[in-house]
């Protein structure tokens, strides 16, 4: 007998969770569907509903894990080469590969890709229990949206590499909007039916969560490292401090 867990399916009857069948279902899914909610992804449509037209037949866990382990090694080699390419030709700089940013990367990333998704769909789930006319969303089709949503960093990642404050600036604010508007459209109708100012704060939080991921990603990966900063002001210093005599 299977069991209907709301939790992870929706209105989808599944295999008990025991199971390995039950975990199956969540990569059943071929290159077109992954390619096609990929495309979705990118390119938000107003009016378009992500999870109504993408998600809902049949939501996957195969196109969020893989969005997110490999955003996790683009942005830090991006980010590693492009320390590599600021010291190059630096005859005191030797380069150290920084592995440990690679934990760091997967802690944030993941963490926003399953634990907002968590959170967002348990307040979503108390509040259409007080507005019932609000549309409900399940778990999972919460997680691939929130999954999906992260692609269009993968190639901002890269491009992040050039040396570039104003472009990185720009990269970073269109994937932003992109990206925002992709949740956007996809959680207004989940909270339109609710008090307008519950609704307004909810819709704020998900963009500041999402524009905190980005600007820090951004910034932590890619700005100049701290020891950098620490080593030019003591460059200066000495330099001050061996003209000093001179000009006495």
């Amino acid at each position: 007998m299977t069991l209907s867990f709301k939790l992870l399916a929706g209105q989808k009857k599944i295999a008990p969770f025991w199971t390995f069948d039950y975990y199956q279902t969540f990569f059943d899914v071929d290159t077109y569907q992954v390619l096609h909610r990929i495309k979705g992804s990118v390119l938000p449509i107003p009016g378009r509903n992500f999870v109504r037209l993408y998600v809902r037949s049949n939501p996957d866990l195969y196109g969020p894990i893989w969005i997110c382990a490999t955003l996790i090694f683009t942005i830090t080699i991006s980010g590693n080469f492009s320390n590599f390419l600021l010291h190059r030709g630096e005859p005191q700089y030797h380069y150290v590969p920084e592995f440990r940013k690679v934990s760091i990367a997967a802690t944030a990333i993941y963490a926003y890709a399953w634990l907002v998704p968590l959170a967002l769909w348990g307040f979503l789930s108390w509040r259409h229990s007080k507005v019932m006319s609000m549309v409900s969303y399940s778990f999972m089709e919460i997680v691939c949206v929130y999954g999906y949503s992260l692609f269009i960093y993968i190639p901002t990642s890269i491009l992040w590499i050039v040396h570039s404050e104003i472009l990185r600036w720009v990269l970073m604010s269109l994937a932003m909007c992109l990206s925002g508007a992709v949740l956007m459209l996809t959680f207004w109708p989940a909270v339109r039916e609710d008090n307008r100012k519950i609704a307004i704060s909810t819709l704020a939080a998900i963009m500041l969560l999402h524009v905190l991921l980005a600007v820090g990603c951004g910034q932590y990966f890619f700005d100049q490292p701290e020891s950098d900063h620490v080593q030019d002001a003591v460059t200066s210093i000495i330099n001050v401090t061996k003209r000093t005599p001179q000009s006495r």
